[in-house]
């Protein structure tokens, strides 16, 4: 009679409503508490999530990247301006003449020049507008494959939580089979004392039960081990103790839906930034092939420069020094190499050589996008339906499971039976934990193969 209860509490307990709901969060560790030294820093998913944005080094190596385009833009607008140099010389001599008498004096000389120029160019075959815009579209590609970069390592924490969580789940269950079985080898002692069932029975329940406890220990490993990863995906210190958490089932509803491929696809190449950003780097590339071509224009520069100097051996006030000796000049210059060894040619080749490398890796990540968008659908069907199937095992396992308890209470059925159902059961409750984990993270793989993961909002709200 007691396992016939026992399946109805197993089923009504809030464990797998809190999977589903939970999916993408981690539950603290079941057991017993241990005492520890320092109290363990407790980590909310949003909390974690916001760690992993603001510590990974992909997305710090990539903000830097985004930094780095932003001066190359500021750098190639600075081209468009005239540029100003300032230099001067001072000098001091020493030596001896001979003066109109015929005699041999010493002399000393110190002077002081100074000059100011500057330069625009007023026309260099386009190359300056070409280089702007190829450094605007790196700033773009630069921003796009950082939001990729952050929805990456969002991704990536999210699917670590949800193996936490599943390994969590499983030491539930396999705690509530552990509870199970204890009582069932009670429930038998009780009935080998009393001559209504054989000793064997007896024997082969201890060796249930002690199966049972390795499966809970097989269990908490496969959950630190987890942990340990999400720790790991986190860069958190590894000697220090953490509780991650979860909300409740109610705060995170989740509901299956129908997915169109073609427009899926669709999506996917107008809202994938991996794709933008592979856009972005072809636009680059060529104006690249635009520079290079710049070289076969003439070079048209107009500069200007003012000079003066200054001796202390005149007998002359300094300002009237400067003013007598100054000079300025204004002009343009115009260059045109003739022959510079083919190198031109050569720039203007390996421009479109880096153009049609751009083209075939945009070609490359439009397949590998379609492929992964296919995938991704493909497998959150198959882990829809293997939600509803699981769903119905585990109805069928439960009614089975109370059936074989009491056919045993009542000595028509054999203990083998019904260990056979308490362990059809236990699969299929633990099957239903990984179909549900594995729906929420195929139902976020889709989201995040077709370029919808926003980060702005809760990634399960």
């Amino acid at each position: 009679m007691y396992m016939a209860n026992h399946a109805g509490r197993f089923r009504r307990t809030p464990l797998f409503a809190l999977l589903l709901a939970a999916g993408m969060f981690l539950f603290a560790v079941g057991g017993a508490p241990v005492a520890q030294a320092q109290q363990p820093r407790v980590i909310t998913f949003d909390e974690a999530l916001r760690i992993a944005l603001d510590q990974n080094t992909e997305v710090q190596q990539s903000g830097n990247d985004v930094q780095l385009s932003a001066r190359q833009v500021f750098q190639r607008r600075m081209n468009f301006f005239p540029s100003f140099s300032m230099s001067t010389n001072g000098s001091r001599g020493s030596g001896f003449a001979q003066d109109q008498a015929g005699n041999t004096i010493p002399f000393t000389s110190q002077n002081l020049s100074g000059s100011v120029s500057g330069q625009i160019n007023l026309f260099d075959g386009f190359s300056n507008i070409a280089s702007l815009r190829q450094s605007q579209h790196a700033l773009q590609a630069s921003e796009l494959a950082y939001d990729q970069t952050r929805q990456t390592v969002a991704f990536n924490v999210a699917n670590n939580f949800l193996l936490y969580v599943n390994g969590e789940q499983l030491v539930l269950i396999q705690k509530e089979n552990l509870e199970a079985q204890r009582q069932l080898l009670s429930q038998i002692e009780e009935f080998v004392n009393v001559g209504s069932r054989p000793i064997s029975d007896l024997y082969q329940q201890q060796a249930a039960t002690a199966q049972a406890e390795l499966d809970v220990l097989t269990a908490e490993r496969d959950a630190e081990l987890s942990k340990a990863r999400l720790i790991q995906v986190l860069q958190l210190d590894p000697r220090d103790e953490y509780e991650f958490v979860a909300p409740r089932y109610e705060d995170v509803p989740v509901a299956p839906q129908d997915y169109n491929l073609q427009e899926l696809f669709d999506i996917a190449f107008a809202s994938r930034d991996d794709l933008a950003a592979q856009e972005a780097r072809v636009r680059a590339a060529q104006q690249g092939i635009r520079m290079a071509k710049s070289t076969y224009w003439p070079r048209v520069d107009f500069g200007g420069s003012y000079r003066s100097n200054y001796s202390p051996d005149i007998d002359e006030s300094f300002r009237d020094q400067l003013d007598a000796n100054r000079g300025n000049s204004l002009g343009f210059s115009i260059s045109y190499p003739i022959f510079d060894g083919f190198s031109r040619a050569a720039q203007v080749q390996q421009a479109e050589v880096q153009y049609r490398n751009a083209m075939l890796e945009m070609e490359n990540l439009k397949q590998n996008a379609a492929l992964q968008v296919r995938q991704g659908y493909l497998e959150y069907e198959a882990a829809r339906k293997s939600l509803e199937v699981s769903e119905t095992q585990v109805l069928a396992a439960e009614r089975a499971l109370e059936a074989s308890q009491n056919r045993y209470n009542v000595g028509a059925g054999t203990l083998v039976e019904l260990t056979q159902s308490q362990a059809q059961y236990v699969a299929a409750v633990s099957n239903r934990v990984q179909a549900q984990y594995n729906f929420l993270f195929q139902s976020k793989l889709v989201d995040f193969f077709v370029g919808r993961l926003d980060l702005s909002t809760p990634l399960f709200d």
